[in-house]
């Protein structure tokens, strides 16, 4: 419940004082669903992770089979014998050097083009959320819905509109 609660913060405004949350998700009424979009459902991952800080994780993706996104949501990637080359060509030096990053938050954070919408059933919802959020008022036929306003796993467009981004902003330099 603690983990949950954590995500929840995490996606949303944060959790009390202990996670500051991103605005990655809003909780809305069902009623603010725009007419023809596509609600789709959360899924959860639990984990234990004892190399983490917080070693009892847990993450909520969407169900992308249920985004009925309009636009292109493939992303070109290299194939393995360019990054086998582009490695082999820093190994095979001697004073070679490498580094990598990780841009994950970076594909978390991508501003969305139009927002998607999620229902979560309440009873997965820990309290310390629904507190904090005032969600009872937001019950509808017992579960709760959000817009999504940044990337997030699942989502089929995420990995396109954050490369895009990322080329953006990678250009400059």
């Amino acid at each position: 419940l603690h983990a949950g609660a954590n995500e929840f913060g995490r996606l949303a405004q944060g959790v009390k004082k202990r996670k500051k949350g991103t605005d990655t998700i809003n909780f809305i009424a069902h009623t603010a669903v725009p007419e023809g979009r596509t609600v789709t459902y959360a899924r959860f991952c639990a984990n234990v992770r004892p190399q983490k800080e917080e070693t009892k994780r847990c993450c909520i993706t969407v169900g992308g089979d249920r985004i009925d996104y309009p636009g292109k949501v493939s992303t070109k990637t290299s194939g393995l014998t360019t990054i086998k080359l582009l490695l082999n060509g820093v190994v095979s030096k001697p004073d070679g050097k490498f580094m990598t990053a990780d841009v994950k938050n970076f594909y978390l954070n991508t501003p969305l083009e139009r927002p998607e919408y999620m229902r979560i059933p309440i009873k997965l919802i820990p309290q310390e959320i629904i507190d904090d959020y005032n969600l009872t008022e937001l019950v509808h036929n017992d579960y709760v819905y959000v817009e999504i306003n940044k990337g997030m796993y699942g989502l089929p467009q995420a990995g396109l509109l954050a490369n895009k981004l990322l080329a953006r902003r990678l250009a400059k330099y």
